[in-house]
């Protein structure tokens, strides 16, 4: 009769352990895949609303003032791009728009992504936010003490595309910011 010795027990632990790592790799490597892709996703959101915002505060304080409204919303286009920077390449912008807001915080005529009055579109060329010529323009901001003042919204769209497909092939992303103008100088009103 044989006894069992703590070197015969280890031994035959192995195989025990092997098996056991052949159920939780795939689990574990899931929920890492996971973690992954869900940190990629927030981080493209994240960098969409925050070029939003720098987009409207920077409207917020020009667009009023400017003498050619088509020059100005070239401008909270690059400050926009500038912020968009900070994509991931799994994330690619569609659209841009600079638009009069009603109390709601969306166009006055039309829909976020789809204005068709008082608002400045522009599309992803693959390098850089090109501006659309159908636009219809916003030339008459209200900017003026006395009156109510316009607001002015920010909407941009940008395609995550998925790392592994696991959870789709991508999602969009869709964040839009909203300021009032800042008061134009009293000599600059009627």
């Amino acid at each position: 009769m044989r006894s069992h010795t703590a070197p015969d027990r280890i031994t035959g632990d192995r195989g025990v352990v092997l098996v056991e790592a052949v159920f939780i790799f795939p689990v574990v490597f899931f929920i890492l895949m996971a973690v992954i892709e869900f940190g990629l996703l927030v981080a493209g959101q994240s960098t969409t609303q925050s070029s939003t915002r720098e987009g409207a505060r920077f409207a917020s304080a020009n667009f009023g003032v400017a003498a050619n409204k088509r020059v100005v919303s070239d401008q909270i286009r690059d400050e926009v791009t500038k912020d968009l920077g900070a994509l991931t390449g799994y994330d690619t912008p569609i659209q841009l728009l600079v638009y009069k807001s009603n109390v709601n915080g969306i166009p006055v005529k039309g829909s976020l992504g789809a204005c068709t009055e008082s608002c400045f579109h522009y599309t992803w060329n693959g390098s850089a936010f090109a501006y659309d010529n159908s636009s219809p323009g916003w030339s008459d901001p209200q900017a003026c003490i006395g009156s109510t003042l316009d607001s002015i919204g920010i909407y941009v769209e940008v395609r995550h595309n998925y790392v592994t497909g696991a959870f789709g092939s991508s999602k969009l992303l869709a964040e839009h910011s909203v300021s009032r103008l800042e008061p134009l100088p009293l000599v600059q009103c009627p």
